[in-house]
């Protein structure tokens, strides 16, 4: 582009007339001077760096900065051909021919900087046509010169230097000046934004750009305002040599038009998911902090390494984008603790459907999975809570619910022992109705806690599970061992305590010959199922109980006729199957109408609790004593033969006549009468056995004999 110094239209006049200014070009005189082989050089130069960008590949802007080379190209060409032109015609012709990279230069320059920072969604087909009006319109001018002098009003000789022309521009020239300028220096505004939101090899790039543009700039500035210590001369071309240069030491020592960025702006910096891009060369080109944090990326000068070294930590992530292809998959880094993560791959192309490297977005799907794992595993373990407590819930027999809940958890975890300990906070006494081992069912022993408190204590007064990993302490194990300890000692201990309702009534304990045998999770179901077969149990102690009631006569505490039914009819079928002997006794209370007549009927209850207190001391726990009815009582002796029944009625006989039983009217003596006999097989059941014995019983009285002994046989 020519500036000049301004001279005054008088003296311009009057050195050249106006009849030669347009005049047509003749034949072509060229005088090579130093000025104009320099210009030649930096025309040939300049297609030297468009080549050579070229033969670095497609890249954002190459296209466009390649044709910005050639338009430095061709101006530097053309401004050489007239500086050597001889004569003021031939000069103008080269000057019009010059103007096509005048005018172009500035707005390749902006059209590029869109392209290299990534913007070219502004260089649409109306963008383009409106930054190209005023180049053509200026060129048009500038053709047609001869016609209206908007370009160039006159033309003076150097007086410095032969040869050389002063050019006096019109109006036009100053606009198409100032839009050049304009659009000049909304390209570096561009770069400057580029510059200052690049990462550090960028920066340097862009950098070395911003610094070839600003040296056209600012010798077409000085030129611009008579500051050229040249008259004649046009160092604007001149100065396109230098931009070249470094240009041309940017692509060879920082690796310009090389390592480029990739839409960092639109793909990484707003995106929450992990970013990274690679380019062509499967190199990091960016990634953006939430993928480094993940990946623990702390080297800062990643941008342009080989993602397999960046990356080396996580040769699993590496290898699935390896191909070029789209990849969709779901991967497991291995870490402590484990990395899932959502990764898709894919390949990035530009406008022209060319290759240019690949988007990686990685998505951490770590609490997702862990999220899903926890639902299965709560939906499983709520299906076996499910099947425990139908199972265990189904019988209230204590034993089968105690057996069921052992079958139960031995197909949830790996079992050795297992027992059950109930608590009775009243007596603060631990039972063990059922203990486990070896594939056999036991009875454990019982103690009181405060006495003897040991794990099983620690468990009921802390309320909390006690998991013993490794070398557990013998004491602990409730079960007396008749042939000593196991050669292989319990090294994994469990015990849940079994709470309901604020109370602990028991313990569930699970033991393993292994150290270390259960995890947290297994031990989270037990205590899940210890809610369970808490339930369980108290519904079978509760049933047992009602059930204990039903058969207990309320006023003395033993046996009612319920009571002597049921028992009574399993000790005659077991004694006629194994052909055992079993006797009955049957007796009543002499004159017991005048204990309620005479004194009162809460005396009659006394004296018939006192009556049933003395018997049961006497009689064995296995015999089954209870009130018939009224004052009478019938007494089952199992492995009993008559002589010895009639020997247990005499001393029940003797203890009762000796009692006397202290009451608001005084000591009141007790007397009884007794019928004794034996099971025999011409006996049907229990209710004829019991009916000899009462027969017994009437003949005793009767005869005021105290003890009558029906004999058998």
């Amino acid at each position: 582009m020519l500036y000049c110094e301004k001279y005054s239209r008088e003296e311009h006049w009057r050195n050249y007339p106006s009849s030669d200014l347009f005049r047509p070009a003749g034949r072509l005189n060229l005088t090579f001077t130093p000025y104009a082989n320099l210009l030649f050089a930096t025309a040939l130069f300049s297609v030297a760096v468009a080549i050579l960008i070229w033969r670095r590949g497609k890249i954002p802007g190459s296209g466009i900065l390649i044709l910005l080379m050639f338009a430095i190209a061709e101006w530097a060409l053309a401004s050489g051909l007239e500086a050597a032109s001889l004569g003021l015609p031939q000069k103008i012709v080269w000057a019009k021919i010059e103007y096509l990279g005048v005018t172009f230069t500035p707005t390749l320059f902006l059209i590029f900087t869109f392209e290299y920072s990534l913007q070219a969604r502004l260089l649409k087909r109306q963008n383009l046509i409106l930054l190209a009006l005023v180049p053509l319109t200026g060129l048009i001018l500038t053709l047609t010169n001869e016609w209206h002098g908007l370009i160039w009003t006159g033309f003076t000789p150097s007086p410095l230097y032969p040869n050389l022309y002063i050019y006096h521009h019109g109006i036009a020239y100053f606009v198409l000046v100032a839009y050049n300028y304009l659009i000049s220096l909304l390209a570096i505004l561009v770069l400057l934004r580029v510059w200052y939101r690049s990462q550090p090899p960028y920066r340097r790039q862009t950098a070395i750009i911003l610094l070839g543009s600003f040296i056209p700039l600012i010798v077409g500035l000085l030129y611009n305002l008579d500051l050229n210590p040249f008259p004649g001369v046009d160092l604007i071309p001149v100065s396109f040599a230098l931009t070249g240069l470094i240009v041309l030491l940017g692509i060879v020592w920082f690796q310009l038009f090389d390592l480029v960025p990739i839409a960092r702006d639109i793909l990484i910096e707003h995106m929450g998911d992990s970013v990274l891009v690679l380019d062509v060369q499967n190199r990091i080109a960016d990634i953006n902090p939430i993928a480094k944090k993940m990946l623990h990326v702390t080297d800062k000068e990643y941008i342009g390494h080989p993602a397999s070294s960046v990356l080396k930590s996580w040769p699993t992530l590496v290898q699935h984008f390896q191909d070029i292809q789209d990849v969709k998959a779901e991967i497991c880094l291995e870490d402590d603790p484990l990395i899932y993560l959502d990764m898709h791959v894919t390949p990035l192309y530009d406008q022209h459907e060319r290759y240019t490297g690949r988007l990686i977005i990685l998505r951490d799907i770590t609490e997702r999975r862990r999220t899903e794992a926890e639902l299965a595993r709560n939906i499983e373990e709520l299906g076996i809570i499910n099947r425990i407590s139908l199972a265990v819930t189904t019988g209230l027999d204590m034993d089968r619910v105690l057996k069921t809940l052992q079958e139960q958890c031995s197909q949830v975890v790996p079992i050795d022992i297992f027992y059950v300990a109930l608590f009775d906070e009243a007596t603060s006494l631990i039972n063990i109705p059922l203990y486990f081992e070896n594939g056999k069912y036991q009875t454990g022993t019982s103690r009181d806690i405060n006495e003897h408190p040991g794990i099983l204590g620690t468990i009921i007064k802390a309320r909390k599970t006690v998991y013993l990993h490794d070398a557990l302490d013998p004491v602990t194990r409730p079960l007396k061992r008749e042939t000593g300890e196991l050669k292989t000692p319990i090294m994994s201990y469990v015990g849940i305590p079994l709470s309901l309702r604020e109370r602990v009534i028991g313990v569930m304990s699970i033991q393993n010959r292994q150290p270390n045998a259960y995890r947290e999770d297994q031990i989270r179901l037990l205590e899940r199922i210890a809610i369970q077969a808490a339930i369980a149990i108290e519904n079978a102690r509760l049933y047992a109980e009602e059930q204990r009631l039903a058969i207990v006569d309320e006023l003395t505490g033993i046996y009612n006729y319920r009571g002597l039914v049921e028992l009574g009819a399993r000790e005659v079928d077991r004694a006629r199957r194994f052909n055992r002997p079993l006797s009955a006794l049957f007796f009543d209370i002499d004159d017991f109408r005048k204990f309620n007549n005479t004194y009162s009927h809460s005396i009659g209850n006394l004296v018939l609790q006192t009556v049933a207190q003395r018997c049961r001391a006497i009689l064995r726990s296995v015999d089954v004593f209870a009130r018939y009815g009224g004052d009478e009582f019938t007494a089952l002796l199992p492995e009993t033969d008559l002589a010895n029944a009639e020997e247990v009625a005499r001393r029940l006989y003797d203890e009762i006549s000796k009692t006397k039983i202290t009451t608001p009217q005084g000591e009141l003596g007790v007397t009884i009468s007794i019928g004794v006999t034996m099971f025999t097989e011409d006996i049907p059941d229990l209710y004829r056995l019991v009916d000899r014995a009462n027969h017994a019983e009437r003949q005793a009285k009767k005869n005021n004999q105290g003890v009558v002994v029906v004999v058998v046989g």
